[in-house]
């Protein structure tokens, strides 16, 4: 079974499994499941503090040893399209850098068995997966006018760090030697905010280089692989739900159109609304129609008709970062507030990785 995006998707098969409590009360807004404030400080406390566990919901049989760093970045993309829509948090600046500083340091140890390279001063894993989500924190930060001299640098040694390395192989692991199309997305958005924000053309242009390859893959007739290797050819060829919400997730964060391709296959050829148009629940299966896959930690239970638990947890962040698919956003909130996503919200404490992921799900926008 794929290390990533496998392991690195199913945080998000925890939301809308059952067993979190209690189902909402029927006519609850999907507003109300929002995070507050003192929510978020409350799971700030916990990132930077005791830390994110490296299992789901508590399990030790589901490991996720990446968790911190998800953690640091998905909570400060939160604290960024807050102070984005006019409603930051107090000491947002220093926030922002305290999760930073953790990436750096914490967030770095799932992927220091593999090569590093010297930015400005840190060692920094060469996973793509690691160097994608660091260059998109501080993306957040110069976006949000909360960059300093030392972030504004890292943000720019970084990028070229980055661009040189895609330069020599357009395609990069994420662990090891194995490489997931789909883990590119957060390198390929950070490169393009990188030349967006700081006016570089050479990010721009491999931000634009690396999105058209994974336009490229999604094109082939088996449609876009699960894994390829180092010349792009597919190893998993058949494509999945979860893959397919990732990259038009992370695509759409870094505004670019390509971002639709991803997303409309997904909802297209993988969601429905098992109950018929006039109910508002939506559901997403994690195989193409017609194939009998198995489950596996991305895809999580299989319900009746092939409908994943995973695969319509990722879609609320596609869909959500996505014009043309209010409605169906709304109907995978329905879905898992009615599976009992409160009380997980209610102390995120608790399960930090999981209450980051969902909020950031509903509320990031276009940067």
């Amino acid at each position: 079974m794929p290390r990533a995006p496998i392991r690195l998707l199913s945080p998000l098969l925890a939301l809308l499994m059952g067993g979190l409590g209690a189902p909402a009360l029927a006519g609850e807004e999907p507003s109300s499941l929002a995070p507050t404030p003192r929510a978020l400080e409350e799971l700030e406390r916990q990132i930077l503090g005791g830390g994110c566990a490296p299992r789901l919901l508590g399990d030790s049989r589901r490991r996720f040893v990446e968790s911190q760093l998800l953690c640091d970045a998905h909570l400060s993309f939160i604290l960024v399209q807050l102070a984005l829509d006019g409603a930051p948090l107090p000491e947002s600046p220093r926030r922002l850098k305290a999760l930073l500083a953790d990436a750096l340091t914490r967030g770095r140890g799932p992927f220091l068995k593999g090569p590093t390279t010297r930015v400005r001063g840190h060692t920094l894993p060469d996973s793509v997966l690691y160097k994608g989500y660091v260059l998109l924190m501080l993306a957040g930060m110069e976006r949000a006018g909360m960059a300093d001299a030392e972030s504004t640098a890292l943000f720019d040694a970084l990028a070229t760090s980055l661009e040189s390395a895609l330069s020599r192989q357009l395609l990069l692991p994420s662990f090891t030697r194995s490489i997931w199309p789909c883990d590119s997305a957060p390198a390929a958005a950070g490169l393009l905010l990188h030349g967006r924000l700081r006016g570089n053309a050479l990010s721009q242009a491999m931000g634009e280089r690396l999105t058209a390859k994974l336009a490229e893959l999604a094109a082939l007739p088996t449609g876009f692989p699960t894994r390829v290797n180092a010349k792009g050819h597919p190893v998993e060829a058949t494509p999945r739900a979860t893959t397919l919400a990732w990259t038009g997730a992370f695509l759409s964060l870094g505004a670019h159109p390509t971002a639709a391709t991803f997303t409309t296959t997904l909802v297209k050829g993988y969601c429905d609304r098992p109950g018929g148009d006039l109910l508002p629940f939506a559901a997403c299966r994690e195989w193409p129609r017609g194939v009998d896959g198995p489950e596996d930690s991305a895809s999580g239970p299989l319900m009746q008709g092939g409908y994943s638990v995973g695969a319509s947890t990722l879609a609320l962040a596609a869909t959500h970062l996505s014009n043309d698919y209010q409605s169906w956003h709304r109907d995978l909130v329905n879905s898992a507030r009615e599976m009992g996503i409160r009380p997980l919200l209610e102390k995120p404490h608790r399960h930090p990785l999981e209450a980051a992921l969902y909020w950031w799900g509903t509320t990031a926008r276009p940067w």
